[in-house]
């Protein structure tokens, strides 16, 4: 009976391990940040003086920063 229970505690003892593991993993993933520094730029108080004097700029720079922001979101 004795070599049975240590033959049993040999056998699990590599299931504590791999049960932290899987719950590290999966809580890991559940962080995700939104990147919106287009918003937060329209909303600066001299976001419409800009937009104004130059407006092509403006908006080219506001889709760079979009079409960044989706890539950096897209490969997490």
């Amino acid at each position: 009976m004795r070599l049975i229970c240590l033959e049993n505690k040999k056998r699990n003892s590599g299931i504590p391990k791999k049960m932290l593991l899987l719950m590290l993993l999966l809580m890991s993933g559940c962080v995700s940040v939104k990147l919106e520094n287009s918003g937060r730029l329209m909303s600066h108080p001299e976001f419409p003086a800009a937009a104004q004097a130059a407006p092509e700029f403006t908006r080219e720079a506001l889709k760079t920063i979009n079409s960044l922001e989706y890539e950096l979101e897209r490969r997490r």
